[in-house]
């Protein structure tokens, strides 16, 4: 589906291909283009997200996704000391956290696609700019969303547990856990994506990096293996989102995740710069 041109998307403070230097933000003594300009390409970006019918297909998705993975994955528990957000949590990390994740990837490669993404840098010419933009932009999205489907996903959870202990505290701070590992994925995948620029190569990625090479790694003899597949993004939402023991806990496991996100924007807009200038 069409990507809307976005020289007719640019809201003020943000200047659309073709304007003249006197149409920039610093024109006529207003706000200079350091005030104005990111709060400009957040509305930009923020109003190519939701002109895009894309956008709310792949929202639409990831809440069946979480209505039919939780209780699946909730009917299987027979602990009575499981909380009933626990169901949810597990449905995140092993796929529905991905869903939300490919809508910051779309942002991205749909852009390289459609060549909208030569307006888009007329319209935001400062590469870091733009790329922060799009990464307050997805990385919110995907937090509230993230939150919205971990509660949907605990009553969920609720209904189909044969025996849950029910703690206000611990389910809210999963819950919150799940909006934190989505919008850190959406960031890691932001940066990705722009780096690879395909879909096809970006879920790729995503796949050797989630799910096949800690696999591997973890089949390898020796304790190394173990360690080093504890550290890449899988392993962090283990100890984030399903409680998994071993070398360190949620409180790494968040500026972990943190970590990954930042590399990956790091080496886009060293790329952006390089490759897009």
């Amino acid at each position: 589906m069409s990507i809307p041109n976005p020289s007719q998307l640019a809201p003020r403070g943000v200047r659309r291909a073709g304007a003249g230097p006197g149409a920039g933000p610093g024109a006529g003594g207003g706000a200079g283009p350091g005030a104005a300009g990111l709060r400009g390409a957040v509305a930009f970006e923020w109003t190519k997200l939701v002109s895009l019918r894309s956008t709310w297909y792949l929202l639409l998705a990831a809440a069946v996704a979480m209505a039919l993975a939780a209780p699946g994955i909730g009917v299987t528990f027979h602990d009575p000391a499981a909380s009933p957000a626990d169901p949810a949590a597990l449905a995140a990390l092993y796929g529905v956290g991905t869903v939300v994740a490919a809508l910051a990837m779309l942002s991205v490669t749909g852009e390289y696609a459609t060549g909208c993404l030569t307006t888009t840098l007329q319209c935001v010419p400062d590469r870091a700019r733009f790329l922060l933009a799009k990464c307050l932009v997805q990385g919110g999205v995907s937090f509230a969303m993230g939150v919205a489907l971990g509660v949907g996903g605990t009553v969920a959870g609720a209904l189909s547990l044969d025996e849950s202990t029910f703690h206000a505290s611990t389910a809210a701070g999963q819950v919150l856990a799940i909006g934190a590992y989505t919008a850190l994925l959406s960031v890691l995948t932001l940066g990705l994506a722009t780096v690879v620029r395909s879909s096809a190569g970006v879920l790729t990625c995503l796949f050797l990096l989630l799910f096949l090479l800690p696999s591997l790694l973890r089949a390898l003899p020796g304790g190394f293996p173990a360690d080093v597949a504890d550290v890449l993004p899988q392993g962090a939402g283990e100890r984030l989102l399903a409680g998994a023991t071993g070398g360190y806990g949620p409180a790494v496991a968040l500026p972990l995740l943190a970590a990954w996100a930042f590399a990956s924007t790091a080496l886009a807009l060293r790329v952006l710069r390089r490759r897009d200038a």
